[in-house]
């Protein structure tokens, strides 16, 4: 994309009404950036725009055309093992879970609507078997998604099937340590 020097001197007149002065190179870059950026949101703009359109004409949804992240599950999906609908996209196995009724649909449109087994070590320091261990003993429940021969391929907490579990949780992390031991003895 070729930047032209109006461009850049507009740049530079527009961080000059902010109060700042920016040299040419500086102004360049910045265009340059603010380009890429505008031609990026409309080629996803567009991209969008052709999934819709596309499931106007196929109601249930598509394999996916390209590499793809599942919004439930996170792995890596493509035309063999992932799937776009309404929802967006989808590995089979989850896209299966939300059919049946295992997870909600809202999973997929609000991602802070649940947790999965990594976010409860990262937040609340629970290890994958010992938040195992407390959905055995029914201390915490879980949304289990299981792949076609019945392993579970993926774990979900739902925030509000587990309120009691995380505010005690939260009130357990709040007066724990906020540095680790170790990082601690660097100071």
């Amino acid at each position: 994309m070729d930047i032209s020097q109006k461009q850049i001197d507009d740049m530079k007149e527009m961080y000059r009404k902010e109060g700042k002065e920016i040299s040419d190179t500086e102004a360049s870059e910045a265009t340059y950036n603010l380009t890429n950026f505008a031609e990026l949101i409309l080629d996803i703009s567009m991209k969008q725009a052709k999934l819709k359109h596309r499931l106007r004409k196929e109601p249930d949804g598509f394999p996916v055309d390209g590499q793809y992240s599942c919004l439930i599950c996170g792995y890596s999906i493509n035309s063999e093992n992932g799937w776009y609908d309404k929802l967006g996209p989808k590995c089979l196995i989850c896209t299966k879970a939300v059919k049946d009724g295992v997870i909600p649909a809202f999973v997929c449109e609000n991602r802070d609507s649940y947790y999965k087994t990594w976010h409860l070590k990262d937040k609340f320091g629970i290890k994958t078997p010992t938040a195992k261990k407390l959905v055995k003993d029914g201390k915490l429940k879980a949304r289990i998604v299981l792949t076609a021969d019945g392993k579970p391929h993926e774990y979900i907490f739902l925030k509000k099937e587990n309120r009691r579990f995380r505010q005690n949780a939260e009130r357990r992390k709040a007066t724990r340590q906020e540095f680790p031991p170790e990082f601690a003895k660097g100071f």
